[in-house]
């Protein structure tokens, strides 16, 4: 074999595996509990020009999640987080999305797809900063926040059925 044979096949075993471990840390990981630390507090936009404060909401167990109308991912985290806020939005339940979506028409974009999709929790659009405190670096990312405003659980990436593993332990939060 050539140098330059040796090179590529060094290179092709790279790429491999690179793309084994970007597979493992995107999309389907696992669960993560973070440190039991206090959520990062914000203030949003909602869609509509209304603002919603994490601080109003003490007192409920918060469901934040980050997401974008352009990820798949995301969109099929959308029925989950519509079982979960059907089921204990009367029980101290409060679910929020925060979009990532940017651009001058943002907000106006996600409204119409919170119609196409009958989204029925709230949707505040992301300043930059909430998305950075959160230490968000790919969506979907969930976090379940307990009444007294500390982060319990982190879920990055789309995992099916997370709807009937959360539900567990809100049931424990409320």
């Amino acid at each position: 074999m050539t140098n330059h044979g040796f090179n590529r096949t060094r290179l092709i075993l790279w790429c491999c595996l690179f793309t084994l471990v970007a597979s493992c840390t995107s999309g389907k990981s696992d669960v993560a509990t973070l440190e039991k630390g206090k959520a990062p507090g914000f203030t949003l936009a909602d869609v509509r020009g209304g603002k919603v404060d994490l601080s109003g909401l003490r007192g409920k167990v918060v469901l934040v999640e980050f997401w974008a109308t352009w990820c798949p991912p995301c969109r099929e985290s959308i029925p989950d987080l519509h079982s979960l806020h059907d089921k204990y939005k009367d029980r101290g339940l409060a679910v929020v999305a925060i979009s990532l979506d940017k651009g001058a028409d943002a907000a106006s974009a996600v409204g119409s797809f919170m119609k196409e999709h009958a989204i029925r929790y709230p949707v505040l659009m992301d300043d930059g900063k909430t998305s950075q405190s959160y230490g968000v670096t790919s969506i979907p990312a969930l976090f379940l926040i307990d009444k007294d405003g500390r982060i319990v659980k982190r879920v990055a990436g789309f995992i099916p059925g997370l709807a009937d593993d959360l539900s567990q332990l809100i049931e424990r939060l409320l």
